[in-house]
């Protein structure tokens, strides 16, 4: 997410941030991507809900909200690259709707690429991980990058690198007492991202479920990260 201007790892160079969807090539195409919109179901204390989420390429930051966002480089960075909007629905109510999305962050940078910002420090180039947040709520041990009964998830990822591949995996979670004790699982989840190139348009990546399994990978870098919480494995229904 745009939340992340700064390099995890504390290295001063900013990165920021199939149900039946293909690739989407930008380079291909000369309008502006429609919003690709698909819904995903869930369970949770015994009840159905779905999750609705709208993905299409950033053709206007400014009307994404970047200007507010007092960024040091051209919030043009964004253009091209994914918004992401995924909606909760579900008959819970209350408490019991209370829930927060969890977002792992894999980038790999490649070696030719070159920071898109003068005098910009290169990305270290390789594979990275780290669990996404935005910035106001960093290193205060807060796991999600929303939170509260059926809470929304926005993104809308910037990078200032040239070749790079950017995948979050973005999971629905919640507390079998609710909000009591720092308990989170996941019921649901998905995966998108984008991939740049240097002399070419990025790329946005398919969306695409994830599973148990897919959670289970999570579980390293958020118990890392998180050691005060503790992220049950499988699914919570």
């Amino acid at each position: 997410m745009v939340a992340n201007v700064t390099w995890p790892t504390d290295s001063l160079w900013p990165l920021v941030n199939n149900l039946g969807l293909e690739v989407i090539a930008v380079a291909e195409i000369q309008e502006p991507i429609a919003v690709m919109q698909t819904t995903i179901p869930f369970s949770l204390h015994g009840r159905e809900g779905t999750v609705t989420v709208s993905y299409e390429s950033n053709e206007d930051p400014e009307a994404w909200g970047y200007g507010l966002l007092g960024l040091t480089w051209p919030i043009s960075l964004a253009q091209g690259l994914p918004v992401l909007t995924a909606q909760v629905s579900s008959p819970l109510e209350g408490y019991a709707a209370v829930m927060g999305w969890v977002q792992v962050v894999r980038i790999h940078v490649s070696e030719s690429s070159t920071s898109l910002v003068a005098n910009g420090e290169k990305a270290p180039p390789g594979d990275h991980s780290w669990v996404d947040g935005p910035p106001h709520l960093r290193g205060l041990g807060v796991p999600f990058v929303s939170f509260g009964p059926c809470p929304t998830l926005f993104d809308a990822p910037a990078s200032t690198e040239s070749d790079i591949r950017f995948v979050a995996d973005s999971f629905l979670t919640a507390s079998p007492d609710a909000l009591i004790s720092r308990r989170s699982q996941a019921c649901v989840g998905f995966r998108w991202g984008y991939s740049t190139e240097k002399g070419r348009q990025p790329e946005l990546l398919p969306l695409s479920p994830l599973d148990e399994d897919d959670w289970t990978q999570a579980l390293p870098v958020l118990g890392e990260t998180f050691p005060g919480w503790d992220f049950g494995s499988g699914w919570l229904s």
